[in-house]
């Protein structure tokens, strides 16, 4: 999908909507909207997936949160590099450790549920195990001396020599705080310079060494006595040996892992789709949405009740009511006319963003829907390549050509094509086009003001039903209310359905009215009933 069709149609506002809940739902999720092409087979999988989670959480709020907090706690991992290493880390072992715990806790409820036959869930409790010999069932993870007698030895011998070490410092410095006369002494201290006495007298001992010295003060540390230094030597040696047998166990576990690491990559990449099962039935719970009828070829494109949410939440926010969106178009080539301010837009991008939820298994915002699978889907409203350089009119014209040029199924929304130029040529143009667009396999939607295309044949024509005569009347009796009050009122008055009329309807004519009511001056608008009336 091109980035300026995705923002034009607004669907990155609409694909935040889509709420994650930690790291890999929200990895899975970018990795989904990445992908371009996906089979009808794919998504009517997709689909009942996203219905059988989606039944669920309605009937349980609990599950819902259950399953909030496990796909919180998943950590996304390395695969291919777990899968190849030569000896993993502590880290990735932990790591390894807390997906499963989360897994086995996720595995366990989709079986109460019934939900455990969407993707494959292989046993992982003896991975789980492996790496949780004492039996903890905790998500943390450490090389546990139950793992070796070597090891198990070598922990308990360095256990009592650093018992001893501790406790031969604390004679020493007992020793120190005797000799010295100073009973406040401790391991490490500051003295300032100040206190001569006491700083003469430590200074010439031998129980302590100055770490660093300043103007103001000296810090000590107590120095080691040879007894001391012979117990660091030992855990110094121990250390080394410890790290070896660790290292040991490091490989044996990878080792074991990775015997085993199919079962566990076909868990990982269960839990990924189960999260965006999950994600997917989030999005349809909260915003009421359906699971379409995909065709592989045009039967219609049906909507009932749909919901451009972008718009709606920002209506919603001004405390200004959102009008769904009904449609059915049995034709692929259709034909949109309706008032200014009318909705022409908003249908179109509407329908471009089914048509593009569809098609990569997002549910609808909508009560129902039918829609054929577009392998692309074009808006001629966007910002376009060389913006800087090209007139809209320019930049409409290239992106329609490189598109037409392009293969696969096309759904072509063309809002207002080639306005951005004289309206006779203009007016030529958008026919031509549409002439050329109705002998192709492309499926069209195009919103006009201009009378022309209405003439052609083979175009379904519908039209938006607009403002009734009483309205406009209200409307035009209240210029000295503020421009806010009547941008307000005239939404309100406007009923944004989409009508079917017969061919060769001219478009509707009360832009002067709308221009009135939105404040030109009295002079202009009488001016412009004169013409009018001249003309008629």
């Amino acid at each position: 999908m091109q980035r300026n069709v995705k923002e034009a149609l607004l669907l990155d506002k609409l694909f935040a909507l889509l709420e994650t809940n930690g790291e890999m739902m929200e990895t899975v999720k970018h990795q989904k909207l990445k992908k371009k092409h996906y089979s009808i087979e794919e998504l009517q999988t997709q689909n009942r997936n996203t219905e059988s989670l989606l039944k669920t959480i309605k009937k349980s709020k609990a599950v819902e949160a259950k399953l909030e907090g496990i796909f919180n706690e998943m950590p996304v991992l390395p695969i291919k590099y777990l899968k190849t290493s030569e000896r993993l880390e502590l880290n990735e072992l932990f790591e390894i450790k807390s997906f499963l715990f989360s897994y086995l806790h996720l595995q366990e409820l989709l079986k109460e549920h019934k939900l455990n036959s969407q993707h494959p869930l292989p046993d992982m409790q003896k991975m789980f195990s492996l790496l949780d010999p004492e039996g903890n069932k905790l998500p943390t993870f450490r090389i546990y001396p139950s793992y070796s007698p070597v090891l198990k030895k070598l922990t308990q011998k360095q256990f009592n020599i650093a018992t001893r070490l501790k406790e031969t410092r604390q004679k020493d410095l007992e020793k120190a705080k005797k000799e010295l006369q100073i009973p406040t002494l401790k391991e490490e201290f500051t003295l300032s310079r100040n206190r001569q006495e006491q700083l003469e007298a430590i200074l010439a001992s031998q129980y302590f060494i100055v770490v660093s010295e300043g103007l103001v003060n000296y810090n000590f540390r107590l120095a080691d006595s040879k007894a001391a230094a012979d117990l660091k030597a030992e855990l110094l040696q121990l250390s080394m040996e410890l790290t070896e047998e660790e290292n040991k166990i490091l490989s044996s576990l990878t080792t074991q892992i990775q015997n085993a690491f199919s079962n566990f990559e076909l868990a990982y990449n269960s839990a990924e789709e189960y999260a965006w099962d999950f994600c997917l039935a989030k999005f349809a719970f909260h915003h009421k949405c359906c699971l379409p009828t995909i065709t592989h070829s045009f039967e219609c494109i049906y909507l009932s009740e749909a919901v451009n949410l972008p718009l709606k939440l920002f209506l919603e926010a001004l405390q200004r009511q959102y009008q769904p969106l009904n449609i059915e178009m049995r034709k692929k080539d259709n034909l949109i006319t309706g008032p200014n301010m009318g909705g022409k837009s908003t249908a179109l991008i509407t329908i471009g963003q089914m048509c593009i939820l569809a098609s990569i298994g997002i549910p609808l915002p909508a009560k129902n829907a039918k829609l054929p699978l577009f392998d692309e889907v074009y808006y001629n409203h966007d910002s376009g390549e060389n913006s800087e350089t090209l007139s809209s009119f320019a930049r409409e014209v290239v992106s329609l050509s490189n598109i037409l040029q392009r293969k696969g199924k096309k759904l072509i929304l063309l809002d207002e094509f080639a306005k951005g130029t004289n309206p006779e040529e203009g007016e030529a143009i958008c026919v031509a086009t549409l002439k050329y667009l109705i002998n192709s396999d492309n499926t069209i939607i195009s919103a006009t003001h201009f009378s022309a295309p209405t003439e052609l044949s083979g175009l379904a024509h519908f039209t938006i039903k607009g403002i009734d005569e009483l309205s406009f009347k209200r409307l035009e009796k209240m210029q000295d209310s503020s421009l806010e009050t009547r941008l307000a009122l005239l939404s309100a008055a406007m009923d944004y359905s989409l009508l079917p009329v017969s061919e060769k309807t001219a478009p509707p004519k009360c832009a002067i009215r709308i221009a009135g009511i939105l404040g030109l001056p009295a002079e202009i608008l009488e001016q412009l009933y004169q013409e009018k009336d001249a003309k008629s």
